[in-house]
């Protein structure tokens, strides 16, 4: 695979992940700019808590999804966690008051509380993801990740919250006939409504219509954390459709000594790429460029890379 053309055609849902710092909001960014000017309908989405998006498209789209300028066909959205944890209260928020005050007299700050709780805005954006997914507003859905650690955690966060959520409405069960309380609320609705949410998130990453690119460099640690993030995705039966390998440099550039030694050690981990991943599942590669990738014209001088 030199090309993220035939990929990109057969998937609805292209999520870019990698170590941090290799481009992979950039090559999230010029993928979503091609597929736009191709004529597709296309959302930009990123999960990463510290984002980059804004400034590598020229324009804000923080928090809301937004029309990226220049682009027709193209929108944005950075996802806040606030405005996450905010759909989650106004999605679950009364239910959750109905369940807990049943048990225990609270005030309502326990919505609050529990919306806060470590884990739960996080899980949710994927649902919001899964909104997109599941809509007809767009053809095509390019998600910039979080770096891969924090990725593989949120999937693996929803694997433990589907199996968690089995066995809760037992416990609740037990709960309710320990302290002798004729409740109205049943939490058991609110618990397999959680659990399918957390279900259907996990069919979307392992779906055949979605497919995760791992981005790396031509670097020692940027390869090994490769090989790790695609051993990880597998076990999770996620597709890895293809590798970007970003960043190359030319030996023909510069004559110095230091410029070759980097072509070099260069050269040596970009072969241990191709023959792990040259024919299965591919690899593209992208050059270092001279200046710095912001705006939409840099967009689609990256793009001619990845997808001529």
């Amino acid at each position: 695979m030199e090309s993220l053309s035939p990929l990109v055609e057969s998937h609805d849902l292209i999520a870019f992940t990698g170590k941090g710092g290799v481009g992979k909001t950039t090559s999230a960014a010029a993928t979503a700019v091609h597929l736009a000017e191709q004529g597709e309908r296309t959302l930009l989405l990123s999960t990463d808590r510290s984002p980059s998006l804004s400034d590598i498209l020229g324009t804000d789209v923080g928090g809301e999804v937004t029309a990226v300028p220049g682009v027709e066909n193209l929108d944005a959205i950075e996802m806040d966690f606030d405005t996450v944890a905010e759909r989650w209260k106004e999605a679950y928020g009364e239910e959750v008051y109905a369940v807990v005050s049943s048990f225990m007299p609270v005030d309502r700050w326990v919505i609050d509380y529990f919306a806060e709780a470590p884990g739960i805005a996080t899980q949710f954006a994927l649902s919001y993801l899964l909104e997109f997914y599941e809509g007809d507003t767009y053809d095509r859905i390019v998600w910039d990740t979080a770096p891969a650690g924090a990725t593989i955690g949120l999937i693996e966060l929803e694997e433990k919250l589907y199996e968690h959520l089995g066995t809760a409405p037992k416990f609740y069960a037990k709960l309710r006939a320990a302290i002798s309380r004729d409740t109205k609320a049943d939490p058991s609705k609110l618990l397999d409504e959680w659990r399918e949410l957390a279900q259907d998130c996990l069919a979307m990453v392992q779906s055949d219509r979605t497919t995760f690119l791992v981005v790396t460099n031509p670097e020692k640690l940027a390869v090994n954390e490769t090989q790790r993030i695609t051993a990880e995705l597998e076990d999770r039966g996620i597709a890895v459709g293809g590798i970007v390998a970003n960043g190359l440099l030319s030996e023909s550039l510069c004559d110095c000594s230091f410029h070759q030694d980097r072509v070099a050690m260069q050269r040596e981990h970009l072969a241990e790429l191709e023959s792990v991943y040259g024919q299965d599942p591919g690899l593209v590669s992208v050059p270092q460029f001279s200046t710095e990738v912001a705006g939409v014209e840099s967009l689609r001088e990256v793009g001619t890379h990845l997808f001529t």
